[in-house]
């Protein structure tokens, strides 16, 4: 009798190991539904709520939305990450597409293909979430640009989006023309990115992860050349392959008028709140790299410098318990803009001078110093001024690409 009862735990043993077994399989075939390989993230665009009015608030029906992103990061696989986060409601996509760009809205003949969600060429995503798409072979270049053609059919309610790409988008007339490697459909143009906010790749060589950019305008690279992918993240990226041993994608999650502290929602959640969803959040992330302040000086002359300093304390502290290391860059000048004061400028002065020496971080890039009038330090070397004296131009995201040095981040 009592064999028995051993016999019968013993099988009620297995019977429980097998059931838990059985249901890691499951947990596990749903991680693998991203396909295995060390995936990194290769572009990402910060998304915001939707606008009051506009686009982004009215949204989309029957349309085709063609988005033009360009990975820095070659790859051999591709998946895209689609994020209804400020959606009302849960948004439904009939189709998603991806080829290469030939000009404009024009696509090469023969690159497309279909990306599919779960083996679906339809995906619902609930409101307030992200959802990825199901690995793609496909060959990345990080030469070239990708356009991503999304169907709407149903009405989509207001979009959640990321304004101020710098990148010309584009949404077509009636009908579903993720398929048309012509510009015919697509009559209207946008500055703006939609739903879109990440594309990773399975890399073909050897790669150490990823970098990302938290930053407000100048990282968004405002005042850049349109559609040239001249921010200075797209500078640095360009060194990262062509100069450096260690290989690194680098992600910009810049966002226009973006604050450390307060920040409307026509601004972005502010940048604390971003970590998890612009950069933890991000494949392979290995460093972030800080680059915002400026904006909370100039809106907020209450604001000393110690409270914009206790906010990156907060961000460095966060960014370290996620066991990554977080690189500070101090903040440039603004002489000569619209909201300039003597008493910003030496509340800017006074974040720098701590950025600079406290330690806190794990380097400093010095951009003020690579930026600045030598005569007139609180202004921009006019060579490096967009002309309103608050953002770089061209020349001057390029220099704040050449002085990273890239070997802190071996």
């Amino acid at each position: 009798m009592l064999r028995l009862q051993y016999f019968i735990l013993a099988f009620g043993i297995i019977i429980f190991l097998s059931l838990c077994i059985a249901a890691f399989d499951v947990d596990s075939s749903n991680v693998s539904k991203q396909g295995k390989g060390n995936w990194v993230g290769a572009w990402t665009a910060s998304m915001q709520q939707p606008g009051k009015d506009g686009v982004s608030q009215q949204g989309f029906e029957d349309q085709t939305i063609r988005m033009i992103i360009h990975p820095n990061m070659d790859g051999k696989k591709l998946r895209i990450r689609m994020a209804n986060t400020y959606g009302s409601d849960s948004l439904t996509i009939e189709e998603v597409r991806v080829a290469r760009v030939k000009t404009g809205a024009e696509t090469v003949s023969g690159s497309d293909k279909q990306i599919t969600f779960d083996g679906d060429q339809k995906v619902t995503i609930p409101s307030g979430k992200r959802t990825f798409s199901d690995p793609l072979p496909f060959n990345v270049k990080s030469d070239e640009k990708l356009a991503v053609s999304i169907y709407v059919k149903e009405k989509s309610g207001p979009a959640t989006w990321h304004p101020r790409s710098m990148q010309t988008n584009y949404i077509s007339e009636p009908g579903n023309h993720s398929t048309n490697t012509d510009d015919n459909a697509f009559k209207e143009k946008e500055d703006a990115w939609f739903w879109l906010d990440g594309i990773d790749v399975i890399p073909n060589a050897k790669v150490d992860g990823s970098v990302v950019v938290l930053g407000s305008s100048i990282a968004n690279g405002n005042h850049s050349k349109m559609d040239a992918d001249h921010r200075w993240p797209d500078f640095l990226a360009k060194r990262f392959k062509e100069e450096s041993e260690t290989k690194m994608s680098v992600l910009n999650a810049g966002v226009s008028a973006n604050h450390l502290i307060n920040s409307s929602s026509d601004k972005g959640e502010n940048a604390f709140a971003r970590l998890e969803q612009d950069v933890f959040s991000q494949t392979g992330v290995k460093a972030v790299i800080l680059n915002q302040g400026l904006n909370d000086i100039r809106h907020h002359p209450e604001y000393d410098s110690e409270k914009i300093i206790e906010r990156m304390k907060e961000i460095i502290d966060a960014s370290h318990e996620k066991g990554l290391k977080i690189y500070g860059g101090t903040l440039t000048p603004f002489k000569g803009s619209g909201m300039y004061t003597p008493e910003k400028e030496n509340t800017r002065q006074e974040v720098n001078e701590w950025i600079r020496n406290s330690g806190e971080f794990d380097g400093v890039i010095d951009f003020d110093e690579a930026l600045r009038d030598q005569d007139d330090p609180a202004r921009y070397d006019p060579k490096y001024d967009a002309g309103d004296h608050l953002h770089p131009n061209d020349a001057g995201y390029e220099r704040m690409a050449e002085i990273v040095d890239l070997s802190k981040f071996k």
